[in-house]
């Protein structure tokens, strides 16, 4: 089926049965979860997908591994809620299990909607994203100025306390100083776009334009693992 935009019922269903967090409640609802909050995002999918593996054309494309579970796995954390009120999907390469790639999402929550575009979680990634930086490397400056270009969009990432580079060029500071980078919109206070599906062709217009940023997160993974295996030599 076409995408034609989220269903208010399906979010309001998840925030219910997060609040209820039972799984016989889940167990009566599961197959109204599927119809009103999951297949959209398959749905969604479907329509993004061209674009996007006009990005990359080893993005893993089948939606069952690309949206997230309703049931949360809590074993790895103090929340033992057993259930999500938000979904997310990801468009990224093939992965090990618990394997850090960059990435492109999207997702809807009860209080916000989002989409944008992160990496650089695994070890060493950082450290040689900042040495691109610090180089004028191109890819940095190609990602640089596409993120410049996209509306609405701003650098996201924790940020440590202290500059990590206090010489280096002031508008690449926010660049150097992040633990993790990613690039994020986010609305708030107005859901309409979602539910009649106007957000889509904005949505990949800025996923296009994020295309350098991309490949920016990209090179700093393969280089990082170069790195790590030259130190096993």
């Amino acid at each position: 089926m076409a995408f034609t935009g989220f269903n208010a019922a399906g979010i309001d269903l998840l925030q219910l049965n997060r609040l209820q967090n039972s799984k016989e409640f889940y167990e009566a609802h599961k197959d109204e979860i599927k119809r009103l909050a999951i297949q959209p995002f398959y749905e969604l999918i479907e329509e993004m997908t061209p674009t996007m593996l006009a990005i990359d054309s080893q993005f893993v494309v089948t939606p069952s591994r690309m949206v997230s579970r309703v049931r949360r796995d809590t074993r790895y954390t103090k929340d033992k809620t057993l259930y999500r009120a938000n979904l997310w999907l990801f468009f990224r390469r093939q992965r090990r299990e618990r394997e850090s790639v960059p990435c492109y999402y999207f997702e809807v929550h009860p209080e916000y909607w989002a989409y944008g575009c992160w990496g650089a979680w695994g070890r060493g990634e950082m450290e040689a994203m900042r040495e691109m930086i610090l180089h004028e490397d191109k890819l940095f400056l190609d990602a640089y100025r596409a993120v410049g270009e996209c509306p609405q969009m701003w650098l996201a990432g924790e940020l440590y306390k202290r500059p990590k580079f206090p010489d280096a060029k002031p508008e690449y500071q926010t660049w150097l100083d992040r633990k993790e980078i990613g690039v994020d919109f986010r609305a708030y206070d107005d859901f309409s776009p979602i539910l009649d599906g106007s957000f889509v062709q904005p949505m990949l217009e800025n996923m296009q334009r994020l295309a350098p940023f991309y490949r920016f997160l990209l090179a700093a993974k393969e280089r990082a693992e170069a790195g790590r295996r030259e130190a096993l030599q």
